[in-house]
Parts: C-alpha cells; sequence; structure tokens
C-alpha cells in the first residue's frame, strides 16, 4: 500500500530565488527545521546522497537517498530508505509553480511504500506533515522576510 502526505504554500518569490534556497543544502540546517542537511555532490540524477530528517517530536533520523530527477526551477524528486526499502522508501518530491510573475507555489509531497508506514502510519502521518509545513513555512519566512 502507498501512503502520501502532500502540502503547499504560497511564496511572494521568484521561482529562481525559491530555487536557490532548495538547492544550497549546505545553508538547510540554518533555516529548515525538517530537511536539517542533505550531503550530496553534485545536485544530478542518479547522485546517492545523505539526509538529515528531523520531524517533530522524533528523534533526527539519517537515511541514504538517490536524486531520480531534476529539473531546474521546477523539480527536484528523489528516493530514500530507511536501512532498506522494504522497512521505509519515501518518493519525495519539491515542485515550483509560478502563480504570478512574483509569487511561487510551492509544493512539497512525499508517497511511502513499505512495512513501517503500514503499521505506523497513524504515528508517522501528523510528525511528517507537520515537519512539511512547518520547513514550508520557514522557506516562506526566509525568503519573504529574510528570516
Amino acid at each position: 500500500m502507498i501512503y502520501e502526505i502532500s502540502t503547499s504554500i504560497e511564496i511572494k518569490a521568484k521561482k529562481e530565488v525559491i530555487w536557490e534556497s532548495l538547492t544550497d543544502f549546505k545553508s538547510f540546517s540554518a533555516w529548515n527545521p525538517f530537511l536539517r542537511k542533505i550531503w550530496i555532490k553534485n545536485l544530478l540524477p542518479g547522485e546517492p546522497f545523505w539526509l538529515l530528517v528531523h520531524a517533530p517530536s522524533s528523534f533526527p533520523v539519517l537515511m541514504r537517498g538517490k536524486m531520480l530527477r531534476i529539473d531546474p526551477l521546477s523539480l527536484i524528486l528523489w528516493q530514500c530508505d530507511l536501512i532498506h526499502p522494504f522497512l521505509l522508501r519515501g518518493m519525495h518530491k519539491l515542485e515550483l509553480l509560478e502563480a504570478t510573475p512574483t509569487s511561487t507555489h510551492f509544493f512539497h509531497t512525499e508517497r511511502f511504500e513499505g512495512i513501517l508506514p503500514s503499521f505506523l502510519w497513524m504515528a508517522i502521518k501528523p510528525r511528517v506533515q507537520e515537519g512539511f509545513e512547518l520547513m514550508n513555512q520557514a522557506l516562506k519566512n526566509k525568503l519573504e522576510n529574510g528570516s
């Protein structure tokens, strides 16, 4: 069975500005309360990386991932596994869609598969949903208010 979390927010910034923040992985720890760090050499499809996720009311979790698709200024898609894909696999998508010439819709979604979501979805969903929303709001605050 597949489980999904989907969030979105409108940010008063151009896609180029948002893209720059979303791909500056080294600065995530300064503003991103959910995706704390991403260690990656090149932002290219097939590139492996490590990701430190810190969902609210949870311990930080280190996951191994692989970039699947990069559409500059529009889409970042990756997959991450927790220990083994059988246990938990997430397909994480960050997508930008121009709303007006000066604002952008940011869509933040993830599809989960594996044994853990099957048994623990009621515990996983609210924490990850809140983490997505906190990240979305932090990105908005960073770009609109400089904080």
